[in-house]
């Protein structure tokens, strides 16, 4: 499953890159064709994620779920989940197209907004699961969290890039590998692909358990498994 929604993404970014070369032709177009396409995968991609995160907010506070019941418990927020799906698609979909557009104003609005956008919404999903709110409200109290957490929110994505920094090392290490013993292409890109599923595993399972926590934290609720003196110091007093 997880496979198939990987080869989804990938599928979905090299098709998404294609339409946005061709947006200043077709703005309209490509943003409701570019919409409908990244619209099912993003879908998919944040249903998982979002039960991740319902079985890490529930065993984070001592209470023992498997991932298929928090699957199943995430089901009952499918309403809220598609609207979110909907916002962050088409904010998506704008972004791929500005950094598509090779002009200093479309760079430098892409800078800001997609940094802005990544900051302010860090805490949606597990607002919208354990607040059972919708996404408007979710995005208002998100960006209430973010100014107690901020100093948290700056480290997580430093290990982040640490991981990916050595997940890529790790890559180019086995290319050198097959180049040495110049294994054939029916070995080597499979092998790539696995490496690029993990990162992204990797990569989401640290940011859900990280994130889960810090909010958590930041509402006062007791952790197993956290020094909650460690998470505190990272936020900010008020």
């Amino acid at each position: 499953m997880i496979l198939i929604i990987a080869s989804l993404i990938i599928s979905s970014f090299f098709e998404l890159n294609f339409l946005v070369n061709n947006f200043q032709q077709h703005p309209i177009f490509v943003l409701i064709l570019g919409l409908a396409f990244y619209f099912f995968p993003s879908f998919i991609v944040l249903h998982f994620n979002a039960s991740l995160i319902t079985c890490l907010i529930h065993r984070l506070q001592g209470e023992r779920i498997s991932i298929f019941t928090a699957m199943r418990l995430t089901l009952q927020k499918t309403s809220a989940l598609l609207q979110w799906t909907f916002v962050s698609a088409t904010i998506c979909v704008i972004l791929n197209a500005l950094e598509q557009a090779h002009s200093l104003v479309a760079d430098i609005i892409y800078a800001i907004f997609g940094f802005s956008w990544s900051v302010t919404t860090y805490f949606v999903l597990p607002i919208m699961i354990a607040e059972n709110v919708g996404p408007i409200q979710a995005f208002k109290r998100s960006i209430q969290l973010i100014g107690k957490g901020w100093r948290k929110f700056l480290s997580v994505n430093f290990i982040l890039f640490l991981i990916i920094a050595g997940l890529v090392a790790l890559v180019y290490s086995v290319s050198i590998f097959f180049n040495q013993f110049q294994l054939n292409m029916a070995i080597t890109i499979p092998l790539i692909l696995f490496l690029v599923v993990m990162w992204f595993i990797i990569s989401k399972t640290f940011n859900s358990i990280f994130n889960s926590a810090l909010y958590l934290t930041i509402n006062n609720k007791n952790l197993q498994g956290f020094d909650e003196e460690i998470l505190s110091k990272f936020m900010v007093k008020k």
